[in-house]
């Protein structure tokens, strides 16, 4: 067995014991014994990694020659280069993600390096080069803020201080911000109660994300109170709760065929434009990432949507404190938190709609540390009232973790949203210690390329999380199967989830 495994380091390189065991056909105990015993002998060495790395330790009384590597041609430094080009862009990339993240406050230099897991000196690099193209400023005190950021800060005071929102609620602090709007903590000045308070602009995309939420109760989704429409001078409060029971629950417009027309940011629903009177002209705008022009989206018309406010934060601060935490991971605790977020998924399918745009960032925590899913400004209703395909718009929703027919098809159905939750379910059982580990792992993981040891430490979930990522929508089991599964392989508890379907 000795003679095997430094014939396979002779031949294969530095190696890991999990690898050798699987290429010698043994179990990894094996390996490692025989392993240990030839680091005894001084034939072999590891490094203080984990899992460590084995390699050769030569010695001049072996016979058998060591195999040269061959030499590098001009066509090999090409893809070298060419690989460690599209490295730079993917770093430059991640960085600008990780900047918007930080919010109105910033972030320094050695915080990007840590979760990008480089060098200061190459982070650095990047941000005077970004800082030259205006897309980031460097403030007073060293922060790196995103230009996103820093413009959007006075505009953003301003449409508080002059609309409805300062009218009935104590703006407490903003909990985020992007292309669909803000969203702000805020306490109601009658009531005293906190809630969410969203603005966006007043377009097809937030009149669906209203509907959506109205339709829906479902202890895993978050609670919709009412909405109002509202500008920079919108100067009184009023009670417009009957008013948005009215707009909701009239007959709606839905999507045709998919040879009559496409989803785009209706999703099917009745617009509010029907209720609401403005000589203001159209304009474009944005609305995730996708350009469109909307008669909506009027000058100075903005959508508050309040919602009850969850205090437990984000799945994605979950993962993050998780990652940081040396003890290892409750697979109990995780399993119940997916538990209830396949139950949200299965009741939101069952209503006749798809979500479209799960990901960590749109799970949250409520009271008790209940999941509540939230951000429906995608959603889209999964046939016309005949029971048609629809015709949808392509990649509409969060690319890194949309499935490949949202991105690339335009007639999809709930199946589409299953994708993302066996990502999901990935990043909340396997530690990523940095950005840049996340960015190297997730392409392999979305096409069903597991890291080294996840299927050892997990075997259960792999076959499931395998099943769920299927390029092949048919090949995903429904939200309903994957609850069941739940049940019966992990003996999760009944009552976890108050199912209203």
């Amino acid at each position: 067995m000795e003679g095997r495994i430094l014939d396979f380091l002779r031949r294969n390189g530095k190696s890991t014991a999990l690898v050798i065991a699987n290429a010698l056909k043994v179990n990894r105990s094996t390996a490692n014994k025989h392993l240990y015993g030839l680091e005894m002998s001084k034939r072999v060495k590891k490094d203080d990694g984990t899992p460590p790395i084995w390699d050769l330790m030569l010695t001049t009384d072996d016979p058998r020659p060591v195999l040269k590597p061959e030499p590098v041609s001009v066509e090999k430094v090409s893809e070298i280069v060419s690989v460690e080009k599209v490295s730079e862009i993917v770093s430059v990339e991640k960085m600008s993600e990780i900047l918007r993240s930080g919010g109105k406050t910033g972030l320094k230099a050695h915080q990007i390096a840590r979760d990008l897991g480089l060098s200061r000196k190459t982070v650095n690099k990047h941000l005077h080069s970004l800082r030259e193209k205006g897309e980031v400023h460097k403030s007073e005190d060293q922060q790196w803020i995103s230009k996103e950021h820093q413009d959007s800060q006075a505009s953003r005071d301003s449409m508080v201080s002059g609309s409805g929102l300062s009218q009935c609620f104590d703006v407490i602090e903003t909990l985020g911000e992007g292309g669909y709007g803000c969203v702000y903590k805020a306490q109601h000045k009658y009531d005293g109660k906190m809630y969410a308070v969203k603005k966006v602009d007043l377009t097809y995309g937030a009149d669906a994300e209203v509907k959506a939420l109205a339709k829906l109760e479902h202890p895993n989704i978050i609670r919709y109170t009412t909405c109002w429409p509202s500008s920079q001078n919108w100067k009184v409060c009023q009670d417009t709760s009957e008013q948005s029971d009215s707009l909701i629950d009239s007959s709606s417009d839905f999507e045709g065929s998919c040879h009559e027309t496409s989803d785009d940011d209706a999703s099917g629903m009745e617009s509010l434009s029907r209720s609401t009177k403005s000589e203001s002209p159209a304009k474009p705008s944005k609305h995730h990432g996708t350009e469109s022009s909307d008669p909506l989206n009027q000058s100075g018309v903005y959508l508050f949507i309040q919602m009850e406010f969850c205090e437990g934060g984000t799945l994605t601060t979950w993962i993050q404190e998780r990652n940081i935490n040396t003890k290892q991971r409750i697979k109990r605790e995780i399993h119940q938190i997916f538990h209830e977020i396949v139950s949200g998924v299965e009741y939101v399918h069952s209503q006749n709609l798809i979500h479209r745009d799960l990901k960590p960032d749109n799970i949250l925590f409520g009271a008790e540390g209940k999941v509540k899913i939230g951000d429906f400004g995608l959603a889209a209703t999964l046939t016309n009232p005949n029971g048609a395909a629809i015709c949808r718009t392509k990649g509409r929703g969060t690319q890194s973790y949309m499935s490949p027919e949202q991105e690339l098809q335009s007639d999809y159905g709930a199946k589409t949203d299953i994708f993302p939750l066996g990502l999901i379910w990935f990043e909340m059982l396997w530690k990523l210690s940095t950005g840049m580990e996340r960015v190297r792992l997730w392409p392999d993981l979305q096409n069903q390329k597991f890291p080294e040891g996840f299927c050892d430490r997990h075997s259960t979930e792999h076959k499931f999380i395998s099943e769920m990522l299927s390029h092949a929508p048919e090949d995903r089991p429904c939200a309903t199967e994957i609850k069941e599964k739940l049940d019966s392989f992990f003996s999760m508890n009944q009552n976890l989830c108050q199912n209203t379907i």
